[in-house]
């Protein structure tokens, strides 16, 4: 399949000259916001797609993560917009909108030929508390228009999360040592989760549930938390900035380093894991599972060399990009050729090969980072 068998919207940047418009020298940019807010929060909370969808250009954008959909889906097109508030609109019905007053209100002009105001908000449907985040754009008749709109799911109305107020309060004396190793172990109750990977998106689901009090437990291939970091190449250090990568409940110290190497997130991942007391079964892997009804039986493989069966109601993927043993491509010729070939997955350090002459074959992180 090519990239044009997927018949993808190409997109195009709205500037200034596209659009035929200019930004007057007077304008009220927080009027604007005010203005088109009013109506859209009017028409959604009436459940009017066809008047929310007069709201945006026609090659408007709606990126919706869990607060309308239950899922993360984007739309593109006014078309494609309209059906998925006829669809969405009556079932979350969306309602308590209130328009964000502070200094991200206004107009932004990140290059002279390209502006919009931007306005953020938030909102309720009939489970949860949302934000939203929203970019007009003008037009060529000076009218102010979306030409994104973004809605993310916050909270679940009913659901608070175990923290601050909400902690334990009760004095746990001489009792903790042997009450988490009954929890880590499930002796008295099965899990209702499991998550099957425990690098850094398998333990930050675990600690979301965990502060819902949902009983979860992950699943980790390698003898210890962070070995999906600590036994790549020596190298390896995050390319991703600090302020990007925070998890919940337990940022960065802001010491920590911009670039982190990876053997510093792997230790992190670790006491991570320990101090909010996720439940870890290390050097264990997924036997079996089979549905029964509404649950899973998921036999497990211990460390230890024992079988574990237990049953779940949900399971949770989290093996990651690198959860398998890469993708070890074929060429005609590499039975008889006489030198190294690796896979990344594989590379520890580039003095391994000093004075020979290298191809790496792939030009993505690791293929960038290796060299």
């Amino acid at each position: 399949m090519t990239a044009n068998d997927l018949s993808l919207p190409e997109p195009s940047l709205p500037t200034l000259q596209r659009l035929n418009a200019t930004i007057p020298a007077d304008l009220d940019a927080k009027a604007v916001a005010k203005a088109w807010f009013s109506v859209f929060a009017r028409t959604a909370e009436a459940g009017n797609a066809q008047d929310v969808a007069k709201l945006f250009v026609n090659d408007g954008y709606w990126r919706d993560m869990l607060a309308l959909t239950w899922d993360f889906r984007t739309f593109s097109g006014l078309s494609k917009i309209t059906q998925f508030l006829a669809d969405r609109l009556g079932s979350a019905r969306p309602t308590a909108f209130a328009l964000r007053d502070d200094a991200y209100l206004g107009l932004q002009r990140p290059y002279p030929d390209i502006a919009w105001i931007n306005l953020f908000f938030d909102f309720e449907t009939s489970a949860g508390i949302a934000f939203g985040i929203a970019r007009l754009i003008p037009n060529a008749n000076g009218e102010w228009k979306a030409h994104t709109v973004y809605t993310n799911l916050e909270d679940i109305k009913g659901f608070p999360e175990k923290i601050g107020p909400l902690r334990d309060a009760n004095p746990n004396h001489g009792k903790w040592v042997d009450d988490r190793k009954r929890e880590v172990e499930f002796v008295d109750k099965s899990p209702v989760v499991l998550i099957v990977g425990g690098g850094q998106s398998g333990l930050e689901v675990a600690a979301r549930l965990k502060a819902l009090d949902v009983p979860t437990l992950v699943v980790e291939k390698n003898q210890r938390v962070g070995d999906n970091w600590r036994n790549r190449y020596n190298a390896l250090c995050l390319h991703d900035p600090v302020w990007y990568d925070h998890m919940p409940y337990l940022p960065f110290p802001p010491t920590w380093p911009v670039y982190a190497p990876a053997p510093k997130l792997a230790n992190w991942l670790e006491n991570y894991a320990e101090t909010l007391e996720l439940n870890v079964w290390t050097s264990s892997t997924v036997v079996k599972a089979t549905q029964d009804g509404d649950s899973w039986n998921v036999r497990i493989s211990r460390g230890d060399g024992s079988e574990r069966a237990i049953n779940a109601k949900h399971i949770v993927f989290a093996t990651g990009l690198g959860g398998n043993d890469g993708t070890f491509p074929k060429y005609p010729g590499m039975n008889s050729f006489k030198g190294q070939i690796l896979h990344s997955t594989r590379h520890k350090s580039a003095a391994d090969h000093l004075g020979k002459k290298v191809v790496v074959v792939g030009a993505c992180t690791s293929g960038t980072q290796l060299p």
